[in-house]
């Protein structure tokens, strides 16, 4: 599953010039692609749980072009994701994400909808 990060985004946090140790929205556009992936093939809604590591090898601000997430499922029901640009730099790299079922039921029209655009 392939995520794209949303361009023209607001700071990420304020002040924005304060500098953060990670990239939290590109952390979290792993957790939404692979949220994505997780309701569209089991109809569960999950939210993060824990993530075995992370690292941030570098900046969105470093990015060259269109940021996505790449994330694929593990067997174990886990995920791992990496962050790339355009040119294929490695941004992120997060591995072991889980999630922890919510009670909130994906309705039958989002989820038909949502499978459909998966294909």
């Amino acid at each position: 599953m392939i995520g794209r990060l949303a361009e023209g985004l607001p700071p990420n946090h304020l002040p924005d010039e304060r500098p953060v140790l990670m990239a939290p929205r590109l952390i979290e556009l792993c957790f939404q692609t692979a949220g994505l992936w997780e309701i569209g093939q089991t109809g569960r809604l999950g939210l993060p749980w824990r993530v075995e590591s992370v690292s941030t090898l570098r900046s969105a601000e470093a990015a060259q072009g269109r940021v996505m997430a790449v994330v694929q499922p593990r067997s174990d029901g886990s995920f791992d994701a990496k962050v790339v640009d355009q040119k294929g730099h490695l941004l992120v790299n997060l591995a072991g994400y889980r999630t922890a079922e919510t009670p909130v039921a994906v309705g039958g029209g989002v989820l038909a909808r949502l499978r459909s655009a998966l294909g």
